[in-house]
């Protein structure tokens, strides 16, 4: 009996001590650091992976972009789906691929207006994709952008303009959640090529240029740069800060600078019409002022430009609103959801259609700005001086 339960107990151990047997070891790993992805004219899926091959004994090659570290290549292949594209490209490659380490996701603009249904399929289905990576549209190739890279170091600085208030960072996991919203719309980040002068040598690499609207995991447009301010204004909690709105007064412009906004969406349907009513409250500050205006502490003309700046941002966010209903027709400002909270059971009967009631919602903008400071810099004597030198002409 003892010796029995002698010899279970060592097959119990012997089980644990192979808790290694599927490791691959790194001499034996290709690690994914990003990946483009494009409609090739063939009606096919054109997958291009930028890897890094570890050099464990750290001889990396003179020149070779690893810093003696490993190297970087870029592949690309064709095949009927990400997968079959996949399988073709480790088959040109003797070691294992492995995507827990990409960063970043490329979309090109062909594949994303078709529509990128079965690659967020693949990409959600794999269980080696890490939901921290972040997805981009490009306007164009995602093959021609990743091939102008070859410094891994590229994908953190794009990741950090991405995640800037400014614009919209959309991770696997943010976007898995948005897939499941009322309206099935969200934006997400376009990337681009930008030069910089570095040694005195020219250049390229990646940048965030505006915003893309994807509906039901299609691409449907671009956020116009008005629109993106008028975005940013109504969803100020996430692109927030460093807003600013310039009007032109007396012979030169005042900027204000909006540090803090409320918004209330008040939802109604009379007679079969649906009504938002949008009340905008923003709290703004002086940061330039060029114009013969004297806007100091105590002054009252704080208050006489409320009023123009309140119809500056009441066009700004009309003109939002003309392209998200009549242009893009996508909901990405959340009356889907402000409808379906209020009005649950009529929401139940248009959700398969929203886009169409959508475009036909009547928008009601109310905006009330309140200056509160002129800054730190005041010039009293401008408008003097602006008349002594015309008179010395």
């Amino acid at each position: 009996m003892r010796l029995g339960l002698f010899f279970i107990l060592l097959i119990l151990l012997s089980l644990l001590l192979a808790g290694c047997w599927d490791r691959i070891e790194v001499n034996d790993m290709a690690l994914i650091i990003s990946a483009g992805i494009d409609k090739s004219e063939d009606d096919q899926i054109e997958l291009t992976v930028q890897v890094f091959i570890p050099n464990p004994t750290g001889a990396g090659s003179e020149g070779s972009g690893g810093g003696g570290e490993g190297n970087v290549y870029t592949m690309s292949a064709k095949g009927r789906s990400m997968a079959d594209a996949l399988t073709d490209l480790q088959k040109k490659l003797p070691r294992y691929f492995s995507w827990g380490h990409a960063k970043a996701y490329f979309f090109g603009e062909a594949l994303a207006r078709q529509g990128m249904y079965n690659e967020f399929d693949f990409l959600f289905r794999d269980i080696q994709p890490r939901e921290q990576a972040n997805f981009f549209v490009c306007k164009g190739s995602a093959k021609k952008l990743l091939e102008s890279q070859n410094d891994p170091n590229t994908y953190e600085t794009l990741i950090k303009l991405s995640q800037k208030p400014t614009t919209r960072s959309s991770t696997m996991h943010e976007v898995e959640e948005l897939f499941s919203g009322e309206s099935g719309a969200f934006l997400l980040p376009v990337a681009s090529l930008t030069s910089m002068i570095s040694n005195r040598s020219e250049k390229s690499i990646l940048s965030v240029d505006g915003m893309s609207v994807i509906q039901r995991k299609k691409l449907v447009g671009f956020l116009s740069s008005r629109s993106q301010i008028g975005i940013r204004i109504l969803k100020h909690a996430e692109l927030g800060r460093n807003i600013t709105i310039t009007r032109k007064e007396d012979g030169g412009e005042i900027v204000i600078r909006v540090i803090n906004s409320k918004v209330r969406m008040l939802p109604s349907i009379e007679n079969g019409k649906w009504k938002m009513r949008v009340k905008l409250k923003l709290d703004a500050d002086v940061v330039q002022n060029s114009t013969t205006l004297i806007i100091a502490n105590g002054s009252n003309n704080l208050r006489k430009i409320e009023g123009p700046f309140n119809e500056e941002i009441k066009k700004l966010m009309e003109n939002t609103m003309d392209q998200l209903q009549k242009e893009l027709k996508t909901d990405v400002v959340g009356f889907a959801r402000a409808f379906h909270k209020k009005y649950p059971h009529e929401w139940k009967k248009v959700k398969e259609n929203w886009n169409s009631v959508f475009q036909t919602v009547d928008v009601q903008l109310e905006v009330n700005s309140t200056i509160h400071r002129p800054g730190i810099s005041n010039i009293p004597e401008l408008s003097n001086r602006r008349g002594r030198n015309e008179g010395i002409q």
